[in-house]
């Protein structure tokens, strides 16, 4: 197993041997290159990307190469990692989405659509007939919130171990391919729901490319 991502969500997910913690001085996920290289390395039966670049702007004021590294990072990242990992038939793709990806932020234009992106790819991805989740926490005590949020409450915030549940759950069955798993805390307590994310597909009669 591979993680891409040298952050606190990735190291906490690092618990499970056999893995290998991919950080971006070893492989940038924006280049498609270095991704390959990567994957051919290490041959591995699950990817998981926790790559990710959160830029606090306005849109009316906003910097565009900051709102475009988004962009790049959290969803052609996600991107370049899922065409590698669909060419070398790995078994099993874990995205890092966001409940922003769910529902726009004021501040948060590039991080929130980059991240709808991606749960919109782990879709695309589970009716493409591959096995692909995406876990959408909310605030989580990392060094990115404390930077975005700093002095929030960190009761409110999960925690890397909690992320690295959900994991755990995927790689033992739990969950259905193209499943968006949210987890959040609504004052102290946890909260977890799965989002199908194709209610659209009993409605226009959508079938899976293999059926």
């Amino acid at each position: 197993m591979i993680i891409f991502g040298g952050g606190d969500i990735a190291t906490g997910i690092n618990k499970f041997p056999p893995c290998h913690l991919i950080d971006k001085e070893e492989c940038d996920v924006r280049n498609l290159i270095n991704v390959i290289e990567t994957v051919q390395k290490y041959q591995p039966k699950v990817v998981i990307n926790c790559a990710g670049v959160s830029n606090l702007q306005m849109i009316k004021d906003s910097d565009a190469n900051r709102w475009i590294d988004e962009i790049e990072t959290n969803l052609i990242g996600s991107y370049n990692i899922a065409k590698i990992a669909t060419e070398f038939n790995i078994k099993t793709i874990i995205f890092i989405g966001s409940v922003a990806g769910k529902f726009g932020k004021a501040n948060h234009s590039g991080y929130c659509a980059s991240k709808a992106g991606v749960i919109s790819l782990v879709q695309s991805l589970a009716m493409e007939g591959y096995n692909a989740y995406c876990i959408s926490p909310g605030r989580v005590n990392t060094k990115m919130r404390e930077k975005d949020f700093p002095n929030e409450d960190i009761k409110t915030r999960l925690t890397t171990k909690q992320v690295a549940k959900v994991v755990k759950e995927i790689l033992n069955g739990k969950y259905q391919s193209g499943d968006n798993i949210i987890i959040r805390k609504r004052g102290y307590r946890t909260l977890r729901r799965i989002d199908k994310g194709q209610p659209w597909k009993k409605y226009l009669n959508v079938r899976n490319i293999n059926e």
